[in-house]
């Protein structure tokens, strides 16, 4: 008695899906590489001497003032009443946030105050200030 052989064929691997995830992956990765750059538009930050540290609560918003004076958030050019406004928005989804700010060394005090009280009239309890570490000199 003769038992009949199976015949095993080839398994299919569908590639679709993972396709898919990898395009996805690259969009979003796309996406927020672009974002990043827009949140650092050049400006030189002042120098401040001592220890790097990096801080771990979400910033938020961050907040460009170039040599002009000019305030700008994602590449947008705003005015004070505006920041205020965002500000709130931002407290509003996060109330633990910390936004920074990234003052050109050779914007004004007085604009820099300016941008510290309008997010403190939006809600903000504390603000950042960015800079860049001296470097020390050896001779």
């Amino acid at each position: 008695m003769r038992i009949g052989r199976r015949q095993y064929g080839m398994a299919i691997l569908d590639m679709t899906p993972m396709i898919d995830v990898v395009f996805l992956l690259l969009i979003f990765f796309l996406t927020t590489a672009q974002m990043a750059q827009m949140a650092s538009s050049p400006v030189t930050l002042p120098e401040e001497a001592g220890n790097a540290e990096e801080s771990s609560g979400s910033a938020g918003m961050v907040v460009n003032v170039d040599a002009m004076g000019v305030i700008t958030v994602l590449d947008q050019a705003i005015e004070t009443p505006e920041l205020m406004k965002r500000a709130k928005e931002v407290m509003a989804q996060d109330p633990v946030a910390v936004p920074v700010i990234r003052a050109d060394r050779r914007s004004t005090a007085a604009r820099l105050n300016e941008v510290v009280d309008a997010l403190r009239s939006g809600g903000c309890r504390a603000v950042r200030v960015a800079t860049t570490q001296a470097k020390d000199e050896i001779q």
